[in-house]
């Protein structure tokens, strides 16, 4: 049986409104997170396992998407800030690009865990 789980892209998200955890549920409904992280060679602090949060900012002239990881002793949160050359012209886009970064932390791949469809992401899962 097919089911399918819709969630609207954002238009202005809140600062401080978090994504990470659709992301994450999308990957485990597709079966995308393996038993061992993926070695990214970013180093031992950026890992899945210290993902905290996945927003969208707006700054002048556009979008960005800022992966954050837990805090490390002595340093305040780190952060991965996902962007473009050119300014992203909106927050779904900056969100699918932040999610395409998340997944590769997660699953070694880009790859999206969603179709997107006009304004809606689907997570299409078999039962």
């Amino acid at each position: 049986m097919l089911n399918l789980m819709t969630f609207d892209l954002p238009s202005n998200p809140k600062p401080d409104e978090c994504f990470l955890d659709l992301v994450l549920q999308a990957l485990e409904v597709q079966g995308r997170v393996p038993a061992e992280a993926p070695d990214l060679g970013f180093g031992a602090h950026f890992v899945r396992d210290n993902l905290e949060h996945l927003t969208i900012e707006q700054l002048m002239g556009g979008w960005i998407a800022n992966i954050i990881f837990k805090p490390r002793a002595g340093f305040q949160k780190d952060c991965i800030t996902a962007h473009t050359v050119e300014p992203i012209q909106s927050a779904a886009e900056a969100l699918l690009l932040g999610a395409s970064y998340v997944s590769e932390f997660v699953s070694g791949s880009r790859e999206l865990p969603f179709s997107v469809i006009g304004h809606k992401l689907i997570i299409a899962r078999y039962r």
